[in-house]
């Protein structure tokens, strides 16, 4: 089972990965490496999730922010790597900040 199917799986669909929000790339390949920049919580509406939870969000919004985000990541490495997840074969280095 590759990539594409296991996401399928779990009910998880790739959006088109979204342009970025600012005066960045989204994504830079150096040789055999990928650098994803941060991604933000944007739903495929173009709706960006943000507030600090406890004030703004609930615990529960905070989760799907926090979900988008990650989904947004996938989306970026499939752009890069022309449609095939199954290219990746190690993760470095990952940051997430909610």
């Amino acid at each position: 089972m590759n990539i594409s199917q296991k996401l399928l799986k779990l009910n998880i669909h790739l959006p088109e990965a979204p342009a970025p929000v600012g005066a960045y790339v989204a994504f830079k390949r150096v040789n055999n490496l990928l650098f994803i920049s941060g991604q933000l919580p944007i739903s495929s509406d173009g709706k960006i999730i943000k507030g600090k939870i406890g004030k703004d969000l609930t615990l529960e919004e905070g989760q799907k922010a926090s979900e988008l985000c990650v989904i947004n990541i996938l989306a970026q490495v499939k752009k890069a790597l022309g449609g095939d997840l199954n290219k990746v074969k190690n993760c470095i280095k990952i940051t997430g900040f909610v």
